[in-house]
C-alpha cells in the first residue's frame, strides 16, 4: 500500500480513529505503565532529567527468546525525535524476523507499532518539525518511516522509500546508515527494526510520526502505523473502494479485522 503524504495521512487516520473501537487483535500491546506517571511539563523532559540507560528486548539469535538488556539511551540526530515508549504491538513482521523468515542484522530490537511521548528533538532539527511535534506531544509512529526526500517519497510512494529499504531494512539503522542503539556495558551496536519500539525509548524520523488526540488511548493507537495503515491502504489503493460501496472481506485476521474501523475514503 502507498502511504501518500505520510505525516498528514497518519494524522488523518489518527483523527478518524477517535471514537472507534480499535482492538489490537494481531498484536500483543506492550504498555509502559511506569511511564504513565511521568510529569508532563516541558521542563521535565530536559536532557538533564533523562536517564543514561534504558531497558529493551533484544533478539540475539533466530528462533530464540528475546532477553531484556540494558542499552544506552538512544540519541536523536537532525530531523529525528526521541520518544518515551508508551505502548508497542508485536506484529507478524516481527515474528518473521524472529523466525529468520526475513533476513535482518542481529542483535536487534524489534517493534514498529509504537505510541508514546516526544521527549527530545535532534540538534539542528528545523523549527517546523519542532512546532509540529513539540516536546510532550502524544504521538504514533509508522511502520515504514519515510525519509521524505527520495525519488519515491516525493512521488507519494513512501512505502517504497529508498532510504528506508537501504538503511533500515538493509543495515538496521536510520538514514545516516548507523543505528541509535548500543549496549550499555560494551558499547556494541544493536540494530533497529524500524524504530526498535520494544524498548523504554526509541528514536523515530519526524516524517514517520503524527500527533494523536488525548481521547485515543496509547495501547490502542499503537497499531495505527501498521495494522490500520495496511487495511486502509488495501481498501483505498488496492481495492479502489468508493464511498457507499458494499464489500466482502475474506479472511478477517489481524489486518482484515481493521475494516470495521469507520474510515472515510477520500
Amino acid at each position: 500500500m502507498a502511504m501518500r503524504n505520510s505525516a498528514s495521512r497518519l494524522s488523518f487516520l489518527a483523527g478518524r480513529a477517535v471514537g472507534a473501537t480499535l482492538r489490537p487483535m494481531h498484536c500483543a500491546a506492550l504498555h509502559n505503565t511506569a511511564s504513565d506517571t511521568q510529569p508532563k511539563k516541558e521542563s521535565d523532559y530536559l536532557l538533564g532529567t533523562l536517564p543514561e540507560t534504558m531497558k529493551a528486548a533484544v533478539l540475539w539469535e533466530p528462533r530464540k527468546a528475546m532477553t531484556i538488556e540494558e542499552l544506552k539511551l538512544p540519541r536523536p540526530q537532525v530531523g529525528e525525535v526521541l520518544i518515551r515508549t508508551k505502548a508497542c504491538g508485536v506484529c507478524h513482521s516481527d515474528l518473521h524476523v524472529m523466525n529468520n523468515d526475513i533476513p535482518f542484522p542481529i542483535p536487534c530490537v524489534l517493534g514498529h507499532e509504537v505510541s508514546g511521548e516526544v521527549v527530545e528533538h535532534g540538534k539542528h532539527t528545523d523549527s517546523a518539525t519542532i512546532e509540529r511535534l513539540p516536546v510532550g506531544s502524544r504521538v504514533v509512529g509508522a511502520f515504514i518511516m519515510p525519509c521524505g526526500g527520495c525519488f519515491f517519497c516525493v512521488k507519494g510512494q513512501e512505502d517504497l522509500c529508498e532510504s528506508f529499504l537501504k538503511y533500515n531494512r538493509g543495515l538496521g539503522g536510520l538514514y545516516d546508515g548507523t543505528t541509535r542503539l548500543y549496549m550499555s556495558s560494551s558499547g556494541d551496536p544493536v540494530y533497529m527494526y524500524s524504530m526498535g519500539g520494544l524498548a523504554e525509548y526509541c528514536v523515530v524520523p519526524a516524517n514517520g510520526l503524527a500527533v494523536i488526540p488525548e481521547s485515543l488511548p496509547y495501547s490502542e493507537s499503537a497499531i495505527i502505523g501498521c495494522a490500520v495503515f495496511t487495511a486502509y491502504g488495501a481498501m483505498k489503493n488496492a481495492a479502489d473502494m468508493r464511498a457507499g460501496e458494499t464489500v466482502a472481506v475474506i479472511g478477517t485476521g489481524g489486518v482484515g479485522s481493521r475494516f470495521h474501523v469507520p474510515l472515510e475514503v477520500e
